[in-house]
């Protein structure tokens, strides 16, 4: 006869249920976090900064974005392309924002929200458009090549680095190029450690980058050294294109909490994102939502939800509040009615959240004072430091000194890929025999030299 088991009554399954999903949380905080979050091996010492966008309006040259070899290609010449008014289209629309230092915004969006052209325009790189209108303020100056080059390390979608250098040797050779010539060696080598120990690598300090052909590092360390070589001259501003792409949900996991106590280490994080899981989304300060180059949302990460909720748009329990509203100002093409349907959506919110902020310094949306307390606060706790003791600009490495680091690097990650450098060595050989062949044997008569050539 089989026995019967008990059922639990149902406040020992509530105690059981809240136990048991308080171990998970505790053993997925285990997972994700192998050394301490307060760890902070390498702040920002420098002044606290601010990024300031005031009703941007950005334009996209579709044309002038495909060069010129490829029209040719297609048979089109240059001057027959399309006039500037029907190729044109506004890839930002009445965009205003403020980021302080110690804060962490992520710019999330459904594909051709304007994501990408935000980032060009900051970093100065928008060479496929215009700036109908608006500025962009740094530190309180209109921004300038200067000054971008000055304050913001821009780390791109794709990781370009030697494959057969050492994470350290990597480190070392951008240190010699881009910090000052007042930097002893000694003073060169803490900072790459210590910028090592920031982005979690020194179980792999001494193993090869690697790429698709070469075994090296994995695609989560591939993208923390990229972050390491603009870390290392210690910018005020860091702004990354996708840097979770092509990565699994726990490397990603761990790249974003990187880069949010890279945030609270006094520095202003600026990041691109698709659609972001949970986990991720919850570690933002600020989030921008845009949709066809409007913002649809901006302020904190956790009040989100309090806000679509409380203009008619809940989201569902047990959804991702970042896949649920992308998803919400998505614009469909799949059809003509569809499209024209949706985009007046977007629109009437886009409109109904510049309404909202039209008279807010910083151009975030705040929840009411009563439901906010002091641990959910926005602005950024960072104590502006004494700009007395800041150091003062010093020269960076000459145009030779940086060509003879270039070429030892270029020699170094050579000379470890023997198999590739025989082979081009055997392809020079071959072709210098080939040619001398050619001409073996034939005097000094002009005709002669005209007659091989023309075989």
């Amino acid at each position: 006869m089989q026995s019967l088991k008990p059922h639990p009554r149902p406040a020992e399954s509530a105690l059981l249920q809240s136990s048991l999903r308080s171990t998970g949380l505790g053993l997925q905080d285990r997972l994700f976090s192998s050394e301490s979050d307060n760890s902070l091996y390498f702040t920002y010492s420098g002044q606290p900064n601010t990024l300031e966008v005031r009703d941007l309006n950005y334009q996209v040259d579709l044309a002038s974005q495909v060069p010129w070899f490829e029209q040719l290609a297609q048979f089109k010449m240059p001057w027959t392309s399309p006039s500037c008014q029907n190729s044109c289209e506004l890839g930002i629309q009445n965009l205003s924002f403020k980021v302080r230092s110690g804060q962490m915004l992520a710019i999330i969006g459904s594909s051709g929200c304007g994501r990408a052209s935000l980032l060009d325009v900051i970093t100065g790189r928008g060479h496929g458009g215009k700036i109908k209108s608006g500025q962009i303020w740094i530190n309180g100056q209109p921004s300038s090549p200067q000054l971008v080059r000055k304050c913001v390390a821009h780390v791109r979608q794709h990781n370009q680095l030697l494959p057969n250098l050492t994470v350290r040797e990597t480190l070392a050779f951008i240190a010699q190029m881009r910090l000052p010539r007042t930097f002893s060696q000694a003073q060169r080598d803490k900072r790459v450690e210590d910028v090592i120990a920031e982005l979690r690598l020194r179980q792999c300090a001494d193993t090869r980058v690697g790429n698709m052909y070469v075994r090296g590092l994995s695609g989560g360390e591939r993208r923390r050294v990229s972050i390491g070589v603009q870390l290392l001259w210690n910018p005020g501003i860091l702004i990354l294109d996708e840097p979770t792409s092509g990565l699994d949900s726990f490397t990603a996991h761990n790249l974003v909490k990187t880069l949010s106590r890279l945030a609270k280490g006094n520095r202003l994080v600026l990041i691109s994102l698709h659609q972001p899981r949970s986990d991720i989304f919850r570690l933002f300060d600020l989030v921008l939502l845009m949709t066809s180059g409007t913002p649809i949302y901006l302020g904190a990460a956790q009040h989100m939800v309090q806000y679509f909720t409380a203009i008619g748009y809940p989201c569902p329990r047990y959804s991702n509040p970042a896949d649920f509203y992308v998803d919400l100002t998505s614009i469909d093409r799949r059809s003509r009615e569809q499209e024209l349907a949706t985009r007046e959506k977007a629109q009437s919110l886009a409109a109904l959240f510049l309404e909202k902020v039209r008279d807010l310094d910083d151009f975030l949306w705040k929840a009411e004072t009563k439901d906010l307390d002091e641990d959910t606060c926005v602005e950024s706790s960072v104590t502006p430091l004494d700009t007395n003791c800041l150091p003062s600009p010093t020269k960076m490495p000459g145009a030779v000194q940086q060509f003879t680091t270039l070429i030892r690097r270029q020699i170094s990650n050579d000379f470890r890929d023997l198999p590739t450098l025989l082979i081009h060595g055997a392809e020079a050989c071959l072709m210098s025999m080939t040619i001398g062949f050619l001409y073996f044997g034939h005097g000094s008569i002009q005709l002669s030299f005209m007659d091989t050539a023309a075989l």
